[in-house]
């Protein structure tokens, strides 16, 4: 044999396996590609998901203040009946008296779907349950020994021979809010208020 016949047979012999080699190294390629993409997808969903947790959690201020302001009509209105007058349990916007809560802290009596809600930026929904932190059934008769409150502070001159004075007691209200976003986003958070 010649050392011709001897290079053209091992070039035949070499030609297959070169191909599939690359062909392996094109595939292992592909997937590296592909689980790159997947991965990119991935953090960008996390990363959208965070962004309207954080959105949702942000418009709870709305529902807030707007709880906050509410305090003194409902006083004026109903202050020892549910508001606004004639609600479903479950379905008011206040209480006289405290509410029982779940394991995280939020009124069980509370039915979401029936609760009035507002619309922010067309994409959040903003709901509050205001509840008195009292404990006797209605109507209240005496704020300093069944409501929580802030107590009869004695306030002024310490002077011998002055008047003390005593600031008036103040009643805890809290507001629950609740405001669910896109992608079914949803923030609960609670406010005490001294009023």
């Amino acid at each position: 044999m010649t050392q011709s016949d001897k290079r053209s047979a091992r070039r035949s012999a070499q030609q297959g396996v070169s191909l599939i080699i690359a062909l392996l190294c094109l595939i292992a390629l592909t997937l590296a590609g592909l689980a790159l993409i997947r991965s990119t997808d991935t953090t960008n969903v996390i990363s959208g998901n965070l962004a309207f947790r954080q959105a949702a959690l942000h418009t709870t201020d709305v529902g807030v203040e707007t709880a906050f302001a509410q305090i003194d009509t409902i006083a004026a209105a109903s202050l020892d009946s549910n508001y606004p007058s004639g609600c479903a349990t479950g379905a008011c916007n206040y209480y006289p008296t405290r509410q029982a809560t779940n394991s995280t802290g939020v009124p069980t009596a509370i039915n979401w779907t029936l609760v009035p809600s507002t619309t922010i930026d067309s994409s959040y929904t903003v709901q509050y349950v205001l509840d008195r932190q009292c404990d006797a059934p209605t109507p209240v008769t005496d704020v300093r020994t069944q409501c929580m409150n802030t107590g009869a502070a004695l306030v002024g001159s310490k002077k011998a021979g002055v008047e003390a004075l005593s600031k008036p007691v103040q009643v805890y209200y809290r507001a629950t809010v609740r405001v669910v976003g896109p992608r079914n986003t949803e923030s609960i958070v609670q406010a005490l208020y001294a009023h």
